[in-house]
């Protein structure tokens, strides 16, 4: 059975990072480097493209050594100007590839704003610099909006901006990519927990009963499912039972049948013998008498 992978992560005008792609493993894939090198910027770039919901984007400004840090939490993680990109590059079940991305623009010093957008179509060949880049005179930077709708028209994929975060993870959860649609609070909620588990520690047990309640949902119907399949698989071995017994004694009855219908025969045959014989004594009587008559 195939299932959906992520081949790849590139980031544009990141803090530290104008331009990088990283190749993702379907396995385990090690993000390693030094302090402040900048591995939670790159996971924090991967988490906008999975929930990019500003709701649940608040990353506490903290370094990994706990000190209190300047970035100013995500919009804080960008290039000092100018729009930044985020895209995650699926392959899915069906084969397809899906680039699913978000563009960052920065509205204020400590804030900005969010648009998701999906490239479908895309060969598999076509790298995403091309896309992701746009090259104005000797130097490149990140497209407006309208100019990455037609880099991607060139590199031969169709690009559709999504009208809202709901929309985005939505379309997601319907090509395969996310378990879950994530239209209610409580679902985002979950994901939220289970990235941010997975960024700053106690992954031996937060992530796995995060992973445990995210995928698989309480329903409180289920026992009652059990309950009820339970009670038929008892009934079918009642019933097994009952027909087991049912073709015994329909053995022992054609069995008993059968004796019968041979003792019924043997009876009859000698009946008929009997019969025969006492006709054969009758005639074979006058026959007798005649005989000692005339001598």
């Amino acid at each position: 059975m195939r299932r959906t992978t992520v081949q790849q992560l590139v980031l544009v005008n990141w803090k530290g990072i104008f331009y990088e792609r990283f190749l993702l493993d379907a396995g385990v894939t090690a993000l390693e480097g030094d302090n402040g090198a900048g591995k939670t910027t790159v996971m924090i770039a991967a988490y906008v493209v999975l929930l990019p919901d500003k709701t649940y984007l608040r990353f506490d400004p903290l370094t990994e050594t706990g000190v209190k840090s300047k970035d100013r939490g995500l919009w804080g993680r960008l290039g000092d100007s100018g729009d930044a990109y985020s895209a995650l590059d699926f392959h899915l079940a069906s084969g397809d590839r899906l680039v699913a991305g978000v563009r960052l623009e920065r509205t204020s010093r400590t804030g900005g704003e969010l648009h998701p957008f999906l490239i479908r179509d895309l060969p598999a060949g076509a790298s995403l610099q091309g896309v992701l880049l746009d090259r104005v005179g000797e130097e490149d930077e990140g497209p407006s909006r309208d100019r990455l709708k037609s880099l991607a028209a060139v590199a031969g994929g169709r690009l559709s901006w999504c009208s809202s975060v709901a929309d985005y993870l939505r379309e997601l959860f319907d090509s395969g990519v996310t378990p879950m649609p994530m239209v209610t609070g409580d679902e985002r909620a979950k994901l939220n927990q289970l990235l941010k588990t997975s960024m700053t520690g106690g992954i031996s047990r937060q992530l796995g009963e995060g992973l445990r309640h995210f995928l698989l949902r309480p329903d409180d119907g289920l026992g009652t499912t059990l309950k009820r399949i339970r009670a038929n698989l008892d009934d079918c071995r009642r019933t097994r039972l009952l027909v087991t017994d049912a073709q015994r004694s329909e053995r022992e009855v054609q069995n008993v049948l059968e004796a019968g219908l041979h003792m019924f025969a043997a009876a009859v045959e000698g009946s008929r013998r009997q019969a025969f014989a006492r006709e054969q004594r009758a005639q074979e009587a006058p026959e007798q008498r005649t005989g000692g008559q005339k001598g």
